[in-house]
């Protein structure tokens, strides 16, 4: 698949995300906070008003070799970032964000890829998108592709990233890795293996139960 899409990690990290029927911009994570969204191993991140294990969830771990460099939130929206232990969000090699927009259930997954591939393309001159998986999980809707942007206008880089958009029954996730480099086939086994390993449960619902 080859289309015009909506935004490299320089935009994406600002929040400057517009969805298709969203009736309002997605805020921007500008504020840092405490360290508490994300455990060093596993992230289990759920509903600020309630309380106890039984609330929808994303499970998504740390990767071997990588810490928590960025953490934030503001309204809906909660953002991190990981990069590699002798990396930071200044100067990355790799990178992973985790964005969680609570309560935010009116887009699908396909919604949001047309338009965040949107954003990409008009960022990035002769950009491509790819197709990778899409269906259920765990009983909940998701899209999986690679976006490719050949010199992204900003860091004069070659850029590769690969995102899963989650529809859950009452937030919205979003999981991608980026590269400034071009991953080499490891790479992207290991990548697209970590991203099959990210996935929505609910206690609530015994078929979706968390483990």
């Amino acid at each position: 698949m080859k289309k015009p899409v909506t935004a490299l990690y320089s935009i994406l990290i600002t929040g400057v995300l517009l969805l298709a029927c969203a009736p309002a911009p997605i805020p921007a994570a500008t504020q840092e906070t405490p360290s508490t969204l994300l455990p060093s191993t596993v992230t289990s991140l759920e509903q600020p008003t309630r309380t106890g294990p039984e609330n929808e969830k994303l499970l998504v771990e740390v990767p071997s070799g990588f810490k928590i460099d960025f953490h934030a939130e503001q309204n809906n929206m909660r953002i991190q970032e990981m990069v590699p232990d002798d990396e930071s969000v200044n100067n990355w090699t790799t990178l992973v964000t985790v964005q969680i927009f609570l309560g935010m259930t009116y887009t699908t997954p396909e919604q949001y890829q047309e338009t965040l591939t949107q954003s990409w393309f008009d960022a990035c001159s002769n950009s491509e998108s790819h197709p990778v998986a899409n269906g259920a999980e765990n009983g909940y809707n998701f899209v999986l592709w690679q976006l490719f942007c050949p010199l992204n206008p900003i860091t004069q880089k070659v850029e590769y990233a690969y995102l899963k958009a989650i529809l859950g029954n009452d937030s919205f996730y979003f999981v991608q890795v980026a590269f400034r480099y071009a991953p080499s086939p490891d790479d992207v086994t290991r990548w697209i293996n970590y991203l099959n390993g990210v996935q929505v449960c609910d206690s609530r619902i015994p078929e979706r139960a968390c483990p």
